[in-house]
């Protein structure tokens, strides 16, 4: 199978089961295109080098919604930047940069640099930048726009994912903006975990989730992995533990879009996911991994999608090579599991289309494992998984 890690976890957890039973802007140039649909950015042509053109899907955002910014690329002869980011500043000229790549190569072909942001109210500018021959380069042109109050209430309501078009009803999500996490909409323990629902040493799992490691701070969902002793109540001792959440006890869904923002570690030895696992006292094995991530190795994220048919496994896994590095930053992460086939995206765009679909209601999951397969250094005391939130949309 491609991706040979995940599949130790379908089995672990195939196993527990049989044990068990993401104002209006006035703009200071022509060039942009009415306005577009959340997740298809409008482009303005710029026809510069290496830039051609720059843009962002929604004109006039409010709190709490994702912005989906773009950049096409092309040069008459490949040129490595040491460093391409999006600059974004507000009025205060306080750096809210994003989608920093690293080692990036621009060449005959031309490329597409995205990357998605979320913004407190206000006046915002924001261009394209590089770093090269020891400094900075600003490329033209400097666009502005404006941020507008969030209205009051709770769930965004009227948010939709990023680049699966408009047609969608949002059910679920958590933009983590009380002071700590909503235990009534949130589980701590899973079915897929097979000691007691926190732990599952058979995976290659080296730690304890538990709620203590789960925490909500500046509208931000902290994982964080902790190198500490607990026994468990089987009697198993883990040398970590770390925080999981599962929906089981508020949304399960057969077909939908499930979507995260979120920013990975950078140290190797954890393993952090975004995945739907079958809903409590379901049978059958049916997993969908949004994405898997190995910190020993950035530029890889699991596409993965699990059921059983006729009988018998049917494991579609597949590896996605990014360009980014998903330590430095945020970005949205997000499947629409649809009765055809299920479909995978990366900030916005689609990256990836499977044969398999859902076969039975599944919960959502997020978690920060830490992996036996290639370990912490003895010298790592912890790491941090960050969730800026998690939404769930349906057809109507």
């Amino acid at each position: 199978m491609t991706a040979p890690f995940s599949q130790r976890r379908r089995v672990s957890a195939r196993r527990a089961l049989l044990t068990l039973a993401l104002g209006v802007e006035l703009l200071a140039c022509i060039g942009l295109a009415q306005a577009t649909p959340p997740g298809t950015i409008d482009y303005e042509n710029v026809g510069g080098t290496p830039l051609r053109a720059i843009g962002r899907d929604i004109q006039a955002p409010v709190a709490n919604t994702s912005v989906l910014f773009g950049a096409q690329l092309l040069n008459p002869q490949p040129v490595t930047y040491d460093q391409v980011v999006f600059a974004v500043r507000d009025a205060s000229d306080r750096n809210f940069d994003l989608g920093h790549q690293n080692n990036y190569t621009v060449g005959t072909t031309q490329r597409e640099l995205t990357a998605s942001g979320q913004f407190p109210a206000g006046q915002y500018r924001y261009w394209l930048s590089y770093y090269a021959g020891g400094q900075w380069t600003n490329l033209a042109p400097e666009r502005s726009f404006t941020v507008a109050a969030a209205p009051p209430g709770g769930d965004p309501v009227d948010s939709r994912p990023l680049g699966a078009g408009s047609n969608w009803v949002y059910k679920f999500g958590d933009e983590f903006t009380a002071a700590a996490v909503d235990w009534n909409k949130w589980a701590d323990n899973s079915s897929a975990e097979s000691d007691n629902g926190h732990g599952n040493p058979g995976n290659q799992q080296l730690e304890w989730n538990q709620a203590a490691n789960c925490s909500v701070s500046n509208g931000v969902l902290a994982m964080q992995a902790k190198r500490e002793r607990v026994r468990s109540p089987s009697g198993r001792y883990y040398d970590w533990t770390s925080c999981l959440l599962s929906s089981h006890k508020r949304y399960n869904f057969r077909y939908g879009f499930i979507e995260a923002r979120m920013k990975l570690p950078g140290v190797a030895g954890f393993w952090p996911a975004f995945w739907t696992f079958q809903a409590p006292g379901a049978q059958q094995w049916n997993e969908t991994d949004v994405f898997e991530y190995y910190s020993d190795n950035k530029s890889r994220l699991y596409l993965n999608q699990y059921v059983i048919k006729n009988g018998a496994e049917d494991l579609d896994s597949y590896i996605h090579t990014i360009s980014f590095d998903p330590s430095a930053g945020y970005h949205v992460y997000g499947a629409d599991i649809a009765p055809d086939a299920t479909r995978f995206y990366v900030d916005g765009q689609l990256v990836r289309t499977t044969r398999n679909i859902s076969q039975i209601e599944t919960s959502i999951l997020v978690d920060h494992f830490v992996y036996a397969g290639k370990p912490p250094a003895s010298t790592t005391q912890s790491a941090t998984t960050y969730v800026d939130y998690i939404r769930a949309w349906q057809r109507p």
